[in-house]
């Protein structure tokens, strides 16, 4: 990532889940670096099972507002609320789709069995239903 700042919050602290400032495109790169497993240029740059880690259910849900659940640091596809596929955030994306989420409706989407990344900056989470986007860019745009 080449145009991204970092902040701490009040109190100094990194906070990790926010306050990360980049371009769309370094938010893309941070996808393409999860999507090929932590290896970037060839390079190992996290931990061999770390990005299977955490694109993997934890148990946390987040019923009422994703209809999701959490992985560690990402939201996975895999299962929805109280672990049911019916419950699935993205019911039309392929289940092993994992995303960041941001507070406005920014979202980057990584789907490996599309060999994709999607990133989406615009500042209005009522503008677009997620789902409906990717099914629309996956139907638009078959891509493997």
């Amino acid at each position: 990532m080449r145009h991204t700042l970092l902040e701490p919050d009040a109190s100094g602290s990194f906070v990790g889940c926010s306050y990360c400032y980049a371009t769309a495109r370094d938010w893309a790169r941070f996808g393409l670096l999860y999507l090929n497993d932590g290896v970037w240029n060839g390079e190992r740059l996290l931990p061999e099972g770390w990005v299977r880690w955490t694109a993997s259910p934890s148990g946390i849900h987040n019923i009422e507002d994703f209809n999701g659940e959490y992985g560690a640091f990402w939201w996975v596809n895999t299962t929805g609320g109280r672990g049911s596929p019916a419950w699935r955030n993205l019911p039309d994306v392929p289940p092993d789709c994992f995303s960041c989420r941001g507070l406005d409706g920014q979202y980057i989407f990584v789907i490996p069995s599309k060999d994709l990344v999607v990133v989406k900056l615009s500042q209005d989470r009522r503008f677009q239903d997620p789902n409906l986007m990717l099914y629309s860019l996956l139907k638009a745009f078959p891509v493997r």
